[in-house]
């Protein structure tokens, strides 16, 4: 059984009660607004007049100082400078009365301030003409005028200012008397509203009082057999919760499971709404481009950024490769994190496309492949570098040969590849071990390294045989000279096991395109002209020419001295 509804006079009642007690709040808060402005209002304009007034009064004293300091001043430079603020005070009088004049708003203001600007206009001329005279140097006659007739009209033009602030401060009276009559009336026509509200209210709570205590039994019937019902509902909602419980464990526990496996494997997943424009990112996702997901949002903009500005052209162009041809999306670039961290990933994903082959989603996954990409870089390296001195290889040299090869083809300038053997190094390894040895090829090779350019290649293509690539060069007095210069550079000993050895360095020069056009030539060039110089003696360079009539340009430089063994060791006795 359900209460019975409010009867339709009853409800229309109430409906006007409340409406009448809305517009008398309305009114009264409306009533109350108004009277606040109208009292803002007055007080501002009464205390611009009074303030006007009081300005006036100001600069028409300092006025009378600046006409006194004008006469009293000796020195023509104070006289002037107090004659131009004299003429300034006399213009912002002017402002101020005339702004003083439109606040005007009875006749009795008018007449006052109509009053003042006669006295002004008397006392204005008598001060010109005294500043005038004392200008011209009659101090004396300008203060006979200054106490005989410029002072007695100021003191009237202040008597007139205070008769207008008297009539001011009237005049505002006036205004706040009315203003408060207006606002006791109002005050009476509320009370009265309020009254009959109230005396409404009261005969709609007495109606309200008989209606509930006629429908309390019914109501509490009711009550009853809706208890009855929840208990019923309470029971099987209990079940359901348990049973939701359950399923929420296990679906917590799968997906803890899942995202634990994600993050030992380094990877996120997520997807991309292409029509909706929306992306989502798994937790992963954001660790492993270092961003916050309650600052940062989903986005493909988001993950423009985080991608490293030299690969996001590329990123970009395999994207909408992918998104154009429908195609499986796989693409690997770098990840700067706001720490300044780089990280390489792996960005996997799969297209889905409408009935009309318009690609509307992609479904992916991101992994960090770092420590794989650190790895192929350091076999890399293993494959392509000399693992005891650190130069490059002999294959290597080959990719940097071809590569060197092709620029200069382009560019049309030169390129020298200079062969090196050592001079006396096998008696060193077989008398001091494969350890000094290994000394000794560590600091060649720094020495070579330090010999030559930056952009130059030096690399270790045997046990004791280098080879130095140098490109733009077409002149082979350059070459000859870095040669000489190396050549210096091995006369210094080398300390190994508290001995001091020397080796010297056999060197064989072929330059592109005259000694060999292709890598494979320049190559064997080179490695004749090293022979040539070893036979001849070695620490020399010796330049290859191919034409068979041509002159062969050696240089013979005897730096190395060679020791009482003649294997490059340093003889002991030699400083003696």
């Amino acid at each position: 059984m359900s209460p019975r509804p409010f009867v339709p006079g009853l409800t229309s009642a109430f409906v006007v009660v409340l409406l009448l007690v809305a517009v008398v709040a309305v009114a009264s808060w409306l009533r109350v607004q108004q009277l606040q402005n109208d009292v803002q209002a007055l007080t501002e304009e009464y205390v611009e007049k009074v303030d006007r007034v009081h300005r006036m009064r100001s600069l028409v004293r300092e006025r009378m100082l600046r006409a006194s300091l004008v006469i009293s001043a000796e020195d023509p430079t104070l006289q002037d400078r107090y004659n131009r603020e004299f003429r300034e005070l006399a213009e912002r009088f002017l402002d101020a009365r005339a702004g003083a004049e439109m606040l005007a708003r009875t006749p009795r203001d008018a007449t006052l301030l109509a009053e003042l600007r006669e006295l002004t206009a008397t006392g204005a001329p008598i001060l010109s003409e005294l500043v005038d005279i004392a200008l011209a140097g009659g101090r004396n006659e300008a203060l006979a005028i200054l106490y005989a007739d410029a002072m007695p009209v100021q003191e009237e033009v202040l008597d007139q200012m205070e008769a207008i602030l008297r009539a001011f401060e009237r005049d505002n009276e006036e205004a706040v008397t009315a203003m408060a009559r207006r606002h006791e009336q109002a005050q009476q026509v509320t009370l009265v509203a309020t009254a009959l509200t109230v005396l409404i209210m009261l005969l709609m709570w007495i109606r309200v009082r008989r209606r509930i205590w006629r429908d309390h039994d019914a109501l509490r019937q009711e009550l009853e057999g809706r208890q009855h019902v929840e208990a019923r509902l309470r029971e099987t909602q209990a079940g359901l919760e348990a049973a939701v419980a359950r399923r929420t464990a296990a679906l917590q526990e799968t997906t803890e499971r899942l995202e634990e496996a994600q993050r030992i494997a380094g990877a996120g997943y997520w997807d991309w709404d292409i029509r909706g424009q929306r992306m989502n990112w798994s937790s992963h996702v954001y660790e492993l481009f270092g961003l916050d997901p309650k600052t940062e949002s989903a986005g493909f903009e988001a993950y423009m950024r985080a991608i490293h500005p030299e690969d996001r052209t590329r990123v970009r162009r395999a994207t909408n490769e992918a998104l154009d041809r429908e195609t499986f999306y796989r693409v690997d670039h770098r990840v700067v994190r706001p720490d300044g961290g780089v990280r390489h990933v792996r960005v996997e994903g799969e297209i889905d496309c409408d009935a009309e082959g318009r690609a509307v989603q992609v479904l992916g996954m991101v992994r960090d492949i770092t420590r794989d990409k650190a790895s192929e870089e350091r076999l890399w390296h293993q494959a392509h570098h000399d693992s005891l001195t650190g130069l490059p290889n002999r294959s290597l040299l080959q990719e940097h040969l071809q590569q060197a090869l092709r620029r200069t083809q382009r560019s049309g300038t030169g390129l020298a590849l200079v062969v090196c053997d050592l001079d006396g190094f096998k008696p060193i390894n077989d008398r001091l071990g494969h350890d000094a040895g290994d000394v000794m090829l560590v600091t060649v090779a720094r020495r070579l390294r330090d010999g030559v350019r930056d952009s130059d290649v030096v690399a270790r293509v045997g046990g004791d045989e280098f080879v130095l690539l140098l490109e733009n060069v077409r002149d082979p007095e350059a070459v000859t000279g870095i040669g000489l210069k190396l050549i210096e550079r091995f006369e210094d000993p080398v300390e190994v096991n508290r001995e001091a050895v020397r080796v010297g360095l056999s060197m064989g020069a072929a330059f592109y395109p005259g000694d060999g056009d292709d890598a494979e030539a320049l190559l064997q060039s080179a490695d004749r002209a090293m022979y040539l110089a070893k036979e001849e003696g070695g620490s020399r360079i010796v330049l290859y020419q191919e034409s068979p009539d041509a002159t062969r340009r050696e240089t013979d430089l005897e730096l190395r001295r060679r020791g009482a063994l003649g294997c490059g060791l340093e003889d002991p006795s030699a400083g003696d």
